[in-house]
């Protein structure tokens, strides 16, 4: 089929809203394909099954697409693709809807995504996205809250943006709470976020107290020497959202829930 030029036919077919159906059914079909992957990846398919995730259209054409595309993703080279058609930002109201299908594949999807550098990069820029998946955290069911969980670890491992952004959301319970009800593999991932946050914790405390060097001028020779050390006795000022982190931070120095699991 691939070499007969199927995918130039299902590209014509598009200009057709009645055979939208159709279209998508063969492309969730060739999309599990390693072969088909490439093409369809670098094809008009990719914009169009994305808008097909923000329309009004039937049900089974939208999860059609969205399998497709949880195909796709599974092939590297398809990631800058995919951003470009802004899957993140059509992805984000689905992670909160009312049906699991949606949210747990729609969360797959941003699992294969997340580990493109790019595909980081869009989604700490999605603020809604995190706040949807924080919202996972504390509402989802078991597998759901292992996928946000995964996703939180690896987005605030690479940006510490990000890390203040979840902990304003105050998600230290529901971490906690994962940490010991959750399943195997989000319970590890819900301590290891746990730890991160406590090591941003030190690191600040650190900072604040670290000792002040001045620096003195020799009016004789007109050289400039450093002072002995001086440890300011008060803490410096810290921005807002070093305050806001701050604040999170308290509830998880002081949970005994989670001292269990302090190292």
């Amino acid at each position: 089929m691939l070499a007969s030029g199927i995918i130039p036919l299902l590209e014509e077919m598009l200009c057709n809203p009645h055979s939208h159906g159709s279209v998508t059914a063969i492309y969730l079909n060739l999309s599990c394909l390693e072969e088909a992957k490439p093409l369809i990846g670098s094809s008009l398919a990719v914009p169009f099954m994305v808008n097909l995730l923000w329309t009004e259209t039937e049900v089974q054409c939208k999860v059609d697409a969205l399998h497709s595309l949880f195909h796709l993703s599974t092939y590297p080279p398809n990631i800058p693709c995919l951003l470009s058609a802004d899957l993140v930002n059509a992805l984000q109201s689905l992670t909160i809807s009312d049906e699991q299908r949606w949210t747990e594949k729609s969360l797959a999807v941003l699992l294969n995504l997340v580990l493109n550098e790019a595909g980081k990069d869009e989604m700490v820029s999605a603020p809604s996205l995190v706040s949807n998946l924080c919202t996972i955290l504390d509402t989802g069911e078991p597998n759901e809250q292992e996928q946000a969980v995964s996703l939180l670890l690896i987005l605030c491992n690479h940006s510490e943006i990000c890390s203040e952004m979840v902990l304003q959301e105050g998600v230290i319970p529901s971490l906690v709470s994962i940490s010991v009800n959750g399943t195997q593999r989000g319970r590890e991932r819900a301590q290891k976020l746990l730890t991160l946050f406590r090591e941003l914790r030190q690191r600040d405390q650190t900072h604040l107290t670290e000792p002040q060097h001045t620096e003195v001028t020799s009016p004789e020779d007109g050289f400039s020497v450093a002072s002995a050390a001086v440890t300011e006795t008060k803490p410096q000022c810290k921005s807002a959202s070093r305050k806001k982190m701050g604040r999170a931070f308290s509830f998880l120095w002081k949970s005994k829930s989670f001292s269990v699991y302090q190292c």
